[in-house]
């Protein structure tokens, strides 16, 4: 996961922008062919690939479901605080910040252009059954922690068949430059030992909030209702009516 991950970084950053401005189209990022070389390099040593070359073709969250299975999941953030710190006059809104996420270079897919969106990491998780029917929403407060959180906690419920709460709740890591990983201080330190065996240079950091980590919400659907889970690295709630 730690490696998939990386690549899946560098390629977010070397391609990812406003779908009508990419280069390469999101089609050819997530072809079979494409996604298949990029696992081939994959080792059972650390490694720092890089972006790979496809063919060219301050926030808040919540989630919510009712009794028929209707599930929203909705995240929020102005980015930078208070945003860009400019306020519609008479109503206090500030305005949001998202254009610091274009470039200056003019050879940067995020170059900022007219009728362009910025990049951003404002992404409002949801599952859905084979069937089409809703089966979790979720999200994860944290800027580029987000999908890094998220890849976890669905591994955890999906394929360890781990609760919400428990999700929620397990240690994570986090890919910084290089070799470079940060895990926090509760992960098994034989899981530690053995990632720097293969070569990861990995940081423990003791518990420092959201912004290190991420703060997740999730709601999962089961045959006899909800089971909901909150982060305790924020602060946030579970509740029912």
């Amino acid at each position: 996961m730690l490696e998939a991950m990386k690549m899946a970084l560098a390629d977010l950053d070397e391609h990812v922008a406003d779908s009508e401005h990419m280069r390469v189209p999101s089609e050819n990022l997530l072809s079979k062919a494409y996604l298949m070389e990029r696992a081939g390099l994959v080792t059972d040593q650390a490694a720092n690939p890089g972006h790979g070359s496809p063919k060219p073709g301050g926030t808040v969250y919540l989630s919510a479901a009712d009794e028929s299975g209707m599930m929203i999941s909705f995240i929020q953030s102005n980015y930078m605080g208070f945003g860009s710190g400019v306020v519609v006059p008479g109503t206090g809104i500030s305005m949001q910040n998202r254009g610091a996420g274009f470039s200056l270079d003019p050879q940067h897919v995020n170059y900022v252009a007219p009728r362009k969106r910025p990049f951003h990491t404002i992404i409002p998780g949801f599952v859905m059954n084979s069937d089409g029917t809703p089966l979790m929403s979720f999200g994860l407060m944290g800027g580029p922690m987000q999908a890094q959180g998220h890849l976890q906690m669905m591994m955890r419920i999906l394929r360890y068949k781990q609760n919400p709460q428990a999700a929620a709740d397990a240690p994570r890591w986090r890919i910084e430059t290089g070799l470079k990983v940060a895990v926090e201080r509760a992960f098994d330190p034989d899981v530690v030992s053995a990632l720097r065996a293969k070569g990861h240079d990995i940081d423990v950091e003791e518990p420092s909030g959201v912004f290190a980590f991420g703060g997740a919400q999730i709601i999962q659907r089961t045959a006899h209702g909800y089971v909901g889970g909150t982060d305790p690295r924020k602060d946030g709630i579970v509740a029912a009516y």
